[in-house]
């Protein structure tokens, strides 16, 4: 009988260690699948980073407006002086440094960028910080065979009118396709897009009149031409106060974007 149970206990203790060791196997295989997830983003976003610094998403192969600085008689609200771009509504400090983003809806890279900088360049602007700016480029229209960068842009002009570029601009960042070229309908343009922004009931009927009717095509026209006139012909690129600067860190805070800006 004693055999029996020193038996019995054996085999349980037996049955205990290895359960032990299944769940100590399956807390390894989590961990080892938790990491690689974790390397693997961090990788592509650097990868990414690293492209949008050194130009790889470039207009070079054929530029959307070419030809000397213009303006335009009608321009939205928030319109930088010379019609270079449109500053953020969001903005609490006029004399602040100007930090600009140049960019286009339909680039990859901006997307990538808007996503992890994004956050950080409109606190700083309602902090009084930096003053931010947009210069929005098209040319990926002609790279990708379509208009929706130039539609876009149009659209985020408009939406200034109601005072909502900024929510305007990240709506269409984050409603970017994930397959490049596939671009943006002009029901999202005209409806959807600008109602995430919180343009509804009467406002939205204007903005889609003006839409319609194409009131600020020659604006961003005219800022696709100066940028390409002042020779920002990749996107993202970045300025502090017309100097270009470029961001490397991949989980950027306020300081470090500050330390950035003020270097240059």
């Amino acid at each position: 009988m004693a055999s029996s149970n020193a038996a019995k206990s054996a085999s349980r203790r037996e049955q205990l260690r290895a359960a032990r060791e299944r769940e100590a196997a399956a807390a390894r295989r989590k961990r080892i699948i938790i990491v690689t997830v974790v390397v693997v983003i961090i990788a592509a976003l650097v990868a990414v980073i690293a492209m949008a610094a050194s130009g790889v998403f470039s207009s070079k192969s054929g530029s959307s407006t070419k030809g000397t600085a213009t303006t335009v008689s009608v321009r939205p609200p928030n319109a930088s002086p010379g019609d270079k771009g449109v500053f953020s509504a969001d903005n609490t400090n006029n004399s602040a440094p100007v930090l600009t983003v140049v960019d286009d809806f339909q680039c990859p890279a901006c997307h990538q960028y808007e996503t992890v900088y994004g956050p950080v360049f409109e606190s700083l602007a309602k902090k009084g910080e930096i003053r931010l700016e947009y210069r929005t480029r098209y040319f990926l229209d002609i790279n990708l065979k379509n208009d929706s960068s130039v539609r876009a842009a149009r659209a985020a002009a408009i939406a200034d009118t109601f005072g909502k570029y900024q929510e305007y601009h990240d709506t269409v960042f984050s409603n970017q396709p994930s397959q490049e070229g596939v671009g943006y309908t002009d029901d999202q343009l005209r409806n959807s897009f600008p109602q995430a922004a919180g343009i509804t009931g009467d406002d939205l009927a204007k903005f889609q009149s003006s839409y319609d009717k194409g009131e600020m095509n020659a604006f961003v026209d005219a800022v696709d031409k100066n940028a390409s006139a002042d020779g920002y012909n990749s996107t993202p690129t970045f300025l502090s106060n017309d100097k270009q600067i470029k961001f490397t860190n991949s989980a950027p805070t306020e300081d470090y974007v500050m330390q950035i800006v003020k270097a240059a």
